[in-house]
């Protein structure tokens, strides 16, 4: 009885002090999903070789690059930037509907309720959007500033190529933001 509760004990000790390799401890074979969770922007902080910019420049064979958290992160960032872009677009086409309704309405009595309804809910949404440009900016940065340290890793141009459409999101809601800013003027006589 003795010999198999030193077992037990010397086998809890050897788990204890298994090495930890790239944020995975040997022992539990737990996975990355928190340094994978963990990039700019996300809420979590990032691993030490993403902060830092020491990205792993040549991948060890059963280790994934220190790039890959990265780029799962952005990855999710770029679908919700696309499905932020997507309902925008609608709004926008909503507005416009709404818009053309107004003008093709009697207007001679003064400003409708839909017009003022146009005016305030246009106004809300550009402060809305005002309100995450810098968010998006500060994430293109980030990730800009882990590519520049990237060196030559083998995923430098995966991540690349994801802050490219990070950027063009970017692009594509200023460009929305500009279509709804300009609806109100049209109102004017």
């Amino acid at each position: 009885m003795q010999a198999l509760g030193t077992t037990i004990l010397l086998g809890s000790l050897a788990a204890c002090t298994t090495p930890k390799t790239n944020n995975v401890t040997a022992s539990t074979g737990s996975s990355t999903a928190a340094a994978s969770a963990a990039t700019p922007g996300a809420g979590t902080p990032a691993p030490k070789s993403t902060v830092a910019g020491k990205a792993a420049t040549t991948p060890a064979p059963g280790k994934s690059s220190a790039l890959d958290a990265e780029i799962s992160g952005l990855r999710t960032q770029l679908a919700a930037h696309r499905e932020y872009n997507e309902k925008l677009r609608a709004y926008v086409d909503g507005k416009e509907k709404q818009l053309t309704a107004i003008l093709a309405s009697d207007r001679s009595a003064g400003p409708s309720a839909q017009e003022f309804d146009l005016r305030t809910s246009i106004k809300s949404k550009l402060a809305e959007i005002d309100r995450e440009s810098p968010a998006w900016q500060q994430k293109i940065d980030a990730h800009k500033a882990v590519l520049s340290k990237a060196g030559d890793d083998l995923h430098a141009s995966d991540l690349q190529t994801q802050v490219d459409q990070l950027t063009e999101q970017q692009t594509e809601l200023l460009r929305q933001r500009a279509k709804l800013a300009a609806l109100p003027d049209k109102l004017k006589p």
